[in-house]
Parts: structure tokens; C-alpha cells; sequence
């Protein structure tokens, strides 16, 4: 089969002007046809301050919704100081082979982005700097990595990784996966997870401080150190780590909670 590879690219850049005063660019659409619709979608998105944002929907192709917040530059010209609302940013959008990837070499402020994909995607998104990432109604493989702000997703059906530093990471699936284990980790953060109410599960539980709520009944099992050791050419790594085994109705996937300073809240969902 052929692979067709759509590359699309997107540079604006705005003038110094005293009267710009906009608090975001409009956006701009780019429309992703796939090599292969009606099959799984990859999607990939690394961008290092954003606001994030994919919606599965009844689809066959892809849209994304692009635009860059307000920074606070300025530029000095002999008549004085005027502010720079936007800046230079370029944006970069490729499917190949039914991976869809999203690059920006935009360094100056905040970009948003919203992507609208088929629900049966796999996904992985990062952004570092102030972002927010946020997912809802997939049904696939979620990746989810946001160092200084929140992670939100829900109805997804499937299995999820997510891990902040100093946010809250909040998910609630319509179903899991039986055959993929599953982490979430905060430092400083909150976790709330919402299960389905005939979830089979196996909790690692690492909570240094904080509250675990549960609204279900769980089945403590004694703890036993887990130690792993890994030889390398420069010498032997050996880790010993202990937490909370907890099963849920019997036991099933492994679910790994990590945080030091948040609370663990276990909810049922819908599903």
C-alpha cells in the first residue's frame, strides 16, 4: 500500500503595533486526510508550553485548531516602547502511515491547540512549560505527560500513562484495557480515577502523604518488597520499592497511584 504523507506548515508573523491588542491569534485549521481512514490513528504532540486539547469524534480524517496566546515582548524603536501582543511562531503538521505528529519551533508564548481525531486513536502528548493537556472520548492507548500543569481525561476506554509534577491528573474511563498495566503519578498533585463499578483491578498504591478515598470495597493484601536489579556495563543497579497492594473485585489490570504530597480519590464511573 502506498503511504501518503500530507506535510503541512503554517508561519505568521505579526508586526509591532501599538494597537494590536488581541488577547489570542485566530485560529488557524489545517485538515489531515489519513493513508488509512477507517483504521486506528496515531497521534503525537510535544510542544513546550501549550494548552492541549483532543476530542475523538465520529470521523475519518483529522482537524487541528491552532493559535498562540498573548505573550508580553516588546520592541524599542526611537519613539519609544511598544508591546509585541504575538510573535513569530511556526507550526508543523505530518501524517504518515496513519501517525499523525504536531511540531512547533515557536519558542515565545503559549500555543493552543485543538484537535479534533476519530475515537479510536492512540495518543502521546507532552507540553513543560504553564499547559494544560485535556482528552476526552478516545478509545485507545493514552500517553499523557504535563511537568507544570493539570491532565484531564474522560470518557476513554483503553489504558492510560499520566504523570505531573505540580498538578492534578484526573481520568475516568467508560472501560479498560485487561492486558495493559497502568501509572499515574504526581508529585505534588492530586489523583482521581474513576473506574468502571465491575473493574477488575490490582492497586500499587505510593502515597507518602495525603487521603485514600475509595468507593470501592478493597482487599488489602500483605506487602512484600518488589526488587528489581539491572547489570549494566558501568557497575549494578538495585532497587527495592514496597507499596500498597490493594485488589478490586478479585483483582485484575495493575494500576500503579503515585504521589508524595496529594490525595488518592477512587471513584466509580459511568460504563
Amino acid at each position: 500500500m502506498n503511504t501518503k504523507t500530507f506535510r503541512t506548515a503554517l508561519a505568521l508573523l505579526l508586526s509591532a503595533s501599538a494597537n494590536l491588542a488581541v488577547a489570542q491569534s485566530a485560529p488557524q485549521v489545517i485538515d489531515i486526510p489519513l493513508s488509512r481512514p477507517g483504521e486506528p490513528v496515531n497521534v503525537e504532540i510535544d510542544i513546550l508550553s501549550a494548552r492541549i486539547e483532543v476530542v475523538g469524534e465520529d470521523r475519518q480524517d483529522a482537524s487541528f485548531e491552532v493559535s498562540v496566546l498573548d505573550g508580553a515582548r516588546t520592541i524599542v524603536t526611537p519613539s519609544g516602547t511598544q508591546s509585541l501582543k504575538s510573535g513569530a511562531y511556526s507550526v508543523e503538521v505530518e501524517e504518515r502511515d496513519n501517525t499523525i505528529s504536531l511540531d512547533t519551533d515557536w519558542r515565545a508564548n503559549k500555543v493552543s491547540v485543538l484537535a479534533r481525531v476519530p475515537r479510536n486513536a492512540n495518543l502521546e502528548l507532552s507540553t513543560v512549560n504553564d499547559g494544560e493537556i485535556i482528552v476526552s472520548n478516545i478509545n485507545g492507548k493514552l500517553v499523557l505527560e504535563n511537568v507544570n500543569g493539570p491532565i484531564t481525561a474522560t470518557n476513554i476506554n483503553g489504558s492510560v500513562i499520566a504523570e505531573s509534577v505540580n498538578e492534578e491528573i484526573s481520568v475516568s474511563f467508560t472501560g479498560i484495557s485487561t492486558d495493559q498495566a497502568m501509572s499515574f503519578t504526581s508529585v505534588n498533585g492530586d489523583l482521581n480515577l474513576g473506574l468502571p463499578a465491575n473493574t477488575g483491578a490490582e492497586l500499587h498504591i505510593d502515597s507518602a502523604e495525603g487521603e485514600i478515598v475509595s468507593d470501592f470495597e478493597v482487599d488489602v493484601q500483605p506487602s512484600k518488597p518488589i526488587v528489581s536489579r539491572e547489570d549494566g556495563r558501568h557497575g549494578v543497579e538495585v532497587k527495592v520499592e514496597s507499596v500498597i497492594i490493594a485488589n478490586v473485585n478479585g483483582g485484575g489490570t495493575v494500576i500503579k497511584l503515585k504521589t508524595l504530597n496529594g490525595n488518592i480519590n477512587i471513584t466509580k464511573s459511568g460504563g
